[in-house]
């Protein structure tokens, strides 16, 4: 028996050419799930615990302040995702900086600003890669983001992060 028959049909059964577009299918199929199917940064399996961090709101008006609450829900902007809960709010006066005559520097109290600092609670995925909340939103020390809660939208950096024990 011949490997290739007249009609080009290997082993007289299929032809080389299905034969050879089958197997391109599977290279590619097994290629595509190589490079999107596997995720192990923050796979579902991957614990979650509590984490705590601050988000820092400067020179905000005063009502900012009026329209926060402890228990309130804090939201990314950008994803629309719930990224923790708000357990404490400090406030303190707003200061800018004024140069002087002489080439100095001095801080002086801002007029009809605060600056706000929130403690959010949620719970992440803390891997080597970094802190991930709700699996998807990496927060990093000094980036600045924008957030909302119910009543009230700000830009703020997360100035700090810790684990809860």
């Amino acid at each position: 028996m011949k490997l290739i028959d007249e009609k080009g049909k290997l082993f007289g059964r299929i032809n080389v050419i299905d034969l050879a577009v089958v197997l391109v299918v599977i290279v590619l199929a097994v290629g595509v799930y190589v490079k999107f199917g596997v995720k192990e940064s923050t796979s579902v399996t991957s614990a979650m615990q509590p984490v705590t961090y601050e988000v820092a709101v400067e020179g905000v008006r005063p009502s900012a302040l009026e329209n926060l609450m402890e228990g309130d829900t804090l939201y990314d902007q950008t994803s629309g995702n719930p990224i923790g809960t708000i357990t404490a709010i400090r406030s303190q006066q707003a200061q800018n900086p004024i140069n002087l005559p002489n080439g100095t520097v001095i801080q002086a109290d801002a007029e009809n600003r605060i600056d706000l600092f929130l403690t959010v609670e949620a719970d992440a995925v803390v891997n080597a890669e970094g802190t991930f909340v709700g699996r998807t939103y990496e927060l990093l020390v000094g980036s600045t983001k924008n957030f909302y809660t119910k009543y009230v939208s700000f830009i703020g950096a997360v100035s700090q992060i810790g684990q809860n024990q």
